[in-house]
């Protein structure tokens, strides 16, 4: 059986753009949402002042049951350190590493990238909050998966 049509969305975010919490409160109402289904998010990012690579995927985020437990990576420089080393280790239904720390190599120091895979469609109020952060879209395509695991190379292959 194939898996129903979904929305691949990849935002950029250049250095200096600030994230606030108006793209995680689009990412949660999604998530709980019927008609725009979040399937799947990848967040990486190169800190500005370290360059250190800092990336969470939905999978790993969700560990607690909720896009909320997001917030903490966000927020909490400790649990970042944490939630990046997960995310970097691997695990099921997880986006590989290797792709993880590729897209990372990209970025310059304060950049991010934001994947999203939707079913239902574009949802307008991610955009609307991707706006508003300064982030831009590079990739709005329909793809036939239900994880970012399985479009390593589409995740590559953005500009």
């Amino acid at each position: 059986m194939q898996p129903e049509p979904a929305q691949l969305l990849i935002h950029r975010f250049a250095p200096g753009t600030r994230l606030e919490g108006g793209v995680l409160g689009a990412l949660e109402r999604m998530d709980l949402s019927g008609d725009r289904r979040l399937l799947d998010a990848l967040f990486v990012a190169r800190d500005a002042e370290s360059g250190n690579l800092e990336a969470v995927d939905l999978a790993t985020g969700r560990a607690s049951g909720s896009v909320v437990a997001m917030l903490d990576f966000r927020l909490d420089p400790a649990r970042r350190r944490a939630v990046t080393e997960r995310t970097l280790a691997g695990h099921p239904g997880g986006v590989p590493p290797a792709v993880v720390r590729a897209i990372g190599a990209r970025l310059e120091p304060g950049g991010a990238i934001l994947a999203v895979l939707v079913a239902g469609g574009q949802p307008t109020d991610l955009a609307d909050a991707v706006h508003r952060a300064g982030g831009r879209l590079l990739v709005d395509v329909r793809v036939d998966a239900v994880t970012l695991a399985a479009l390593g190379a589409q995740l590559l292959a953005a500009p």
